[in-house]
């Protein structure tokens, strides 16, 4: 028995030293590598699990982005509701300060309205005064002279007695007699360069001075007679005569007249409006 056993000890021994250990290790490992990339049960499950996904995932996807474009939304519409409160309410302070500050410009506006407004009625009034008064100013220089009679043209001499030789002219050439007590003066003013300076003769009264104007287109030697007319009537004269309505205009008893073709003399003022004359005296007739 023991020699039996001794023998399969032997055997066994013989055995395991006949077979390469090192080689089948080998192959068991060449196998496992050959194993790893083959499909299991387990991938086929996933694989399953994974198609039955891929048919939803379009729809998880669209709730997902749906959500989160819903929850996006809401928190940009939030912020942006605040940003605009927050700016409407600034708006709205500088717009209560515009309006108190346009309400207190209007204020002012309307005061300084009211100054002028009272500025403009003083100064129309001034306006119609100083009118007023040059008026009657002009009319007392033209009344002074009412009985002056201005003389062009006549020679002058040196060491002259004016009131002689117009006495002596008058009788020579108009055939008038007056008496050295009427004339009550007579004096030269400035006159232009290169012509004979003016002569100013002031006589007592109108009828004297009518005398003498009735005759004036006696006198000879180009030597005239005028009225002495005021220079403000000169100008009214003037501007009468250039607005080139008037057949006549002339100067008569301390007042200034124009007549039309078609119209009856009408008496003019210094600040007259001419067309607006003309239209009343046509309206209230010739």
């Amino acid at each position: 028995m023991a020699d039996a056993e001794s023998d399969l000890y032997y055997v066994a021994n013989d055995s395991v030293e006949g077979i390469d250990l090192t080689g089948i290790q080998n192959d068991l490992s060449e196998i496992k590598q050959s194993l790893q990339g083959t499909v299991t049960k387990t991938d086929l499950t996933n694989a399953m699990v994974n198609l039955v996904q891929q048919k939803d995932l379009k729809t998880l996807v669209s709730n997902i982005v749906q959500k989160l474009l819903d929850h996006f939304e809401e928190k940009i519409t939030s912020k942006f509701e605040c940003k605009i409160r927050e700016a409407t309410g600034k708006l709205d302070d500088k717009l209560d300060t515009l309006m108190i500050e346009n309400e207190d410009l209007r204020e002012r506006i309307r005061a300084k309205d009211r100054v002028i407004e009272n500025l403009v009625e003083k100064v129309g009034d001034n306006n119609n005064r100083s009118i007023d008064a040059l008026k009657l100013a002009n009319y007392n220089e033209q009344y002074s002279r009412k009985h002056n009679i201005r003389m062009l043209n006549f020679p002058e001499k040196r060491g002259e007695n004016l009131r002689k030789a117009f006495i002596e002219t008058l009788k020579s050439d108009c055939k008038v007699d007056i008496e050295p007590s009427d004339v009550l003066a007579i004096h030269r003013i400035p006159g232009k360069d290169g012509y004979q300076k003016p002569v100013i003769v002031k006589v007592k009264n109108t009828e004297t001075k009518i005398r003498i104007m009735r005759q004036k287109r006696s006198l000879k030697n180009e030597v005239k007679l005028h009225d002495d007319i005021s220079q403000r009537n000169l100008g009214l004269m003037a501007r009468l005569k250039n607005t080139e309505k008037f057949e006549n205009v002339w100067f008569y008893n301390c007042n200034v007249y124009a007549k039309t073709e078609t119209s009856s003399r009408i008496r003019f003022d210094l600040f007259d409006n001419v067309e607006e004359k003309m239209k009343k005296k046509l309206k209230d007739g010739n």
